[in-house]
């Protein structure tokens, strides 16, 4: 199991890159319960065609071009799963996980409070890409002030084994330090933001289940398709410090 002085050896690369790979965050058996909890979600929509929400989570659907808002190429077929643990016990203890919680407090939170999680399935050849982009963008309200107040750290975390091949996590080191992009109608899951980000450190780290990625929130990242016959899933959970309020 990882420490937080595993993590601190790393703060060199996190403040100079934005991101830092943690082997083995999460055991094996806390893995394979995480991926049964999904497949128990993803069956509750197994004959869905459009985007749906049940019980608070919400199931977002993979169109065959894989733009948002269009059908799912085959029934059931999911690009994103929002706030599973609105739905299921175990992703509800990962929001308190003593080891997430650990490392997101490694990079410098004082007090780490999820306010998103999510899991990003993407099928065995059916998988779109996802285009390069920063979540900051995409927080808003008392989270966004948190952030800009005192900091905010993100996770990834793989449930199978990624790599380039199967749309692996892609992350372009030291973005972080520019402005945010605005986005506007160029976010378009069938493109990949060509031109709007400067891709000279770009890296898809390769992940064995249980091992995560930590990033800054300003870090510009996304994925490829999923061009192999191996399914891809990963945990993405949103960190802003809490502070003392």
């Amino acid at each position: 199991m990882a420490t937080t002085s595993d993590f601190a050896f790393d703060r060199a690369h996190w403040e100079r890159e934005g991101w830092v790979v943690v082997r083995g965050l999460l055991d094996g058996h806390t893995v394979s319960a995480l991926n049964d909890a999904t497949d128990a979600l993803q069956e509750q929509v197994a004959d869905v065609i459009v985007d749906t929400t049940i019980g608070g989570t919400f199931f977002e659907v993979q169109s065959a071009s894989g733009r948002k808002g269009e059908r799912a190429a085959v029934p059931g077929l999911l690009r994103k799963i929002t706030g599973p643990s609105k739905s299921s016990a175990l992703f509800s203890r990962l929001r308190t996980d003593r080891r997430i919680v650990e490392a997101v407090r490694a990079t410098g939170l004082a007090s780490p409070r999820c306010v998103i999680d999510q899991v990003n399935p993407k099928a065995a050849r059916l998988g779109s890409g996802f285009p390069f982009h920063q979540d900051a963008g995409f927080l808003f309200g008392a989270a966004r002030e948190r952030l800009d107040e005192s900091g905010g750290a993100h996770v990834v975390i793989a449930l199978d084994p990624c790599d380039e091949d199967n749309g692996g996590f892609e992350v372009l080191g030291r973005t972080h330090h520019t402005p945010l992009v605005d986005l506007k109608r160029r976010y378009d899951t069938s493109s990949r933001n060509a031109g709007l980000f400067d891709t000279s450190f770009r890296e898809v780290p390769r992940l064995h289940p249980g091992d995560a990625v930590l990033f800054h929130p300003y870090l510009a990242h996304g994925s490829g398709p999923n061009r192999s016959d191996r399914r891809r899933r990963l945990v993405t959970m949103w960190w802003v410090d809490n502070g003392s309020g």
